[in-house]
């Protein structure tokens, strides 16, 4: 009877902290969502309505922080809002709604000139690297592939009909490693050349390409869309599970990830695809991923990559430290902007040793940020938290 007591004080006491949980984070995750929405560009030069703004740096000096209107933080932004509505309320669901749609009717302006569903990373016929001082003008001999990572976001968000997701993934087969003749990747390790994996980049005259964090994108695709698993789909979950068994992405990160860089990033990528579909060869390594994100947390000192790594850990399961930011004010007086989520960096082609060398080359490397992706971040958190 004792037993009992207990159990059932214990299970009401769950409940209690739950709710009060709830009640906690519910006021923020209104605002944030609030702010998101009124943050979405009305009218702008620089960027189409609706798109979320994003800027970009030269990793060295002078830096010269600019407007750059690409879809990355609005396609990936729109597909995050789709994937945290089923843990909020219906009327933030509706919300989340309409904040998607106008993303989403932002697509066409970046899709493949011939209007196939594959979509580049700035608009289509437009200057690469706008607003730069003279890159921009280097656009008719510079290539602007067509983005896979982009393409996939970009299908997701908007729930592309079936048909449209078979083309792109029939393109990404094609262009994948091994996929043609004479289609081969050099900027790898030799032991992974052989793996038919996915490559980054969906123009015929772009390199072959591996990051790991794209490959975490593109396998979440074809899960997601539930496509027909083709040996580029094994390929590339043989890669990663590679990579996590040597915990490359803590020893090497930026050379398996030229576009992420960070391991906290790749982590975060990795756990969102093993959340969603649990693929069977990565499930030993979770024990593996909580040490590492339990180090990483210990050591880091921004508070948008500590919302990572904590986003990271419940979507293994494990326990998290309270968090730090309880406004919207704190969160954006705090560094949070000083973290890159993501990274342009010219050396990803190059041959070893050179990729090596030329990787961490800050003349040739960009970096972009997108103050509110970084709030869609740490809405995606609270609502995990609940």
């Amino acid at each position: 009877m004792l037993r009992y007591f207990i159990f059932l004080f214990l299970y009401i006491s769950n409940i209690f902290i739950v709710n009060a949980q709830n009640k906690f984070h519910q006021p923020l995750i209104d605002s944030l969502i609030i702010q998101i929405a009124n943050e979405q560009i009305i009218n702008k030069k620089d960027f189409y309505p609706g798109m979320f703004d994003g800027y970009r740096q030269l990793a060295a000096p002078p830096h010269n922080y600019k407007p750059d209107n690409n879809i990355f933080f609005s396609a990936i932004g729109a597909f995050t809002l789709r994937n945290l509505k089923p843990a909020l309320t219906n009327a933030n669901q509706k919300a989340l709604d309409t904040i998607i749609n106008k993303v989403v009717a932002t697509y066409p302006n970046f899709k493949h000139k011939e209007g196939f569903p594959y979509y580049n990373f700035w608009p289509t016929g437009a200057p690469i690297l706008p607003n730069s001082y003279f890159f921009e003008y280097l656009t008719p001999l510079a290539i602007q592939g067509e983005d896979a990572d982009d393409s996939a976001m970009v299908l997701m968000s908007s729930d592309a009909e079936d048909s449209i997701s078979v083309i792109l993934k029939n393109r990404m087969n094609e262009l994948s490693n091994l996929g043609k003749p004479n289609r081969k990747i050099k900027s790898t390790h030799k032991r992974f050349k052989q793996i038919p994996a996915y490559t980054t980049y969906l123009g015929n005259k772009m390199w072959v390409d591996f990051d790991f964090s794209v490959h975490c994108n593109l396998l979440y695709f074809t899960y997601d869309r539930k496509l027909a698993f083709s040996k580029q789909d094994s390929g590339t979950l043989e890669l990663i599970t590679k990579i996590v068994e040597e915990r490359l992405y803590m020893k090497t990160p930026a050379y398996i990830s030229p576009y992420y860089v960070k391991p906290s990033i790749l982590i975060y990528h990795l756990t969102r695809l093993m959340a969603a579909f649990n693929p069977k060869s990565l499930e030993p390594f979770k024990p593996q991923l909580i040490n590492d994100l339990r180090y990483l947390q210990s050591k880091s000192k921004n508070t948008l990559e500590k919302v990572l790594i904590s986003t990271s850990l419940l979507r293994l399961g494990a326990e998290v430290p309270k968090l730090e930011c309880n406004s919207i004010a704190n969160f954006e007086k705090s560094n949070q902007n000083k973290f890159v989520f993501f990274q342009a960096r010219a050396a990803f082609w190059y041959i070893k040793p050179f990729k090596q060398i030329f990787i961490h080359f800050p003349y040739l490397n960009y970096f972009f940020y997108s103050p509110t992706y970084n709030k869609v971040l740490l809405l995606e958190n609270l609502a995990l938290r609940d």
